[in-house]
């Protein structure tokens, strides 16, 4: 396991080339990024999980407990000088063949539940980024610039070809209630700031700066089924002045995603989209 602490690397457990040591040993600058175990997953969960997912797409402690017993190589946390947590990367490994058409989707990646127990590869040629993320109090300055710097040595480490990820882009959901609801996914995401090549999304533009390249749109990325009265219940509880009708039986709530309800069935599904993107491995 590697414990990395201000700028010093400790070893444990298991051993890794010098190379990627000095590699990890110069990411970070009073903070400290380590793999979490099943013990840090409840605090994970209240400070980073929790605060930056909706309900219905969080994953739970239990779940996060979970993941870092089938995957402790890919589940890393970020910690300041004070042992406060700042930032979260959940990874996981499996087999792709490099085929974009082969692709699968963000759910079948995670599983159900989405522990990675029914997914994971050890022997994997792929390393799959699948959520990131920061405190409110430590958002802007660049971390997960350098939690992507972390997957890449994990890769190294691992000798898989490939690190991808089905992204979300973090401005859809604003950018969509500003056109009307009429925005085409695929457009967004492939929208650059004028003159530039850098994407209009904040979080595609962060991955653009790490060198991601866009390789296709996820579209059923991630499906959450429930029952019409959990759907009534989150409209009260997650950001109530957000969710809008635009057209009968669709929600909008200021996600990705969005809402489409079958009132004979009493249940409503939320789908939402994501763009397949991959990282370059040196």
């Amino acid at each position: 396991m590697l414990v990395l602490k201000g700028g010093e690397l400790y070893e444990r457990f298991t051993k890794t080339s010098l190379q990627i040591q000095a590699e990890l040993a110069e990411l970070l600058n009073g903070m400290t990024i380590r793999p979490w175990s099943p013990g840090d997953a409840q605090e994970i969960y209240d400070v980073l999980e929790h605060p930056n997912w909706a309900p219905w797409l969080e994953a739970s402690a239990k779940t996060l407990a979970a993941r870092a017993n089938v995957f402790p190589q890919g589940q890393l946390i970020m910690t300041d000088g004070f042992g406060k947590y700042a930032a979260s990367l959940s990874l996981n490994q499996i087999d792709w063949n490099g085929n974009i058409s082969h692709l699968p989707t963000w759910d079948e990646v995670a599983g159900d539940p989405t522990d990675y127990s029914t997914t994971y590869k050890p022997t994997g040629n792929t390393l799959v980024l699948l959520s990131m993320n920061v405190s409110p109090a430590y958002k802007g300055l660049q971390l997960p610039s350098k939690m992507i710097d972390a997957a890449v040595i994990v890769a190294k480490s691992l000798t898989v070809d490939h690190l991808i990820g089905s992204f979300r882009p973090s401005g859809f959901g604003e950018a969509k209630k500003e056109s009307g609801h009429e925005l085409d996914f695929e457009h967004y995401c492939m929208t650059t700031q004028p003159n530039s090549t850098k994407p209009v999304d904040p979080w595609l533009r962060s991955l653009w700066w790490k060198g991601m390249q866009m390789l296709a749109v996820d579209p059923k990325a991630m499906t959450v089924i429930v029952t019409s009265p959990e759907l009534v219940h989150y409209q009260h509880v997650y950001k109530p002045s957000s969710w809008n009708e635009v057209k009968p039986g669709t929600w909008e709530c200021g996600e990705v995603g969005a809402w489409i309800i079958d009132g004979q069935m009493g249940k409503a599904t939320y789908q939402e989209s994501n763009i397949w993107g991959a990282l370059p491995l040196p």
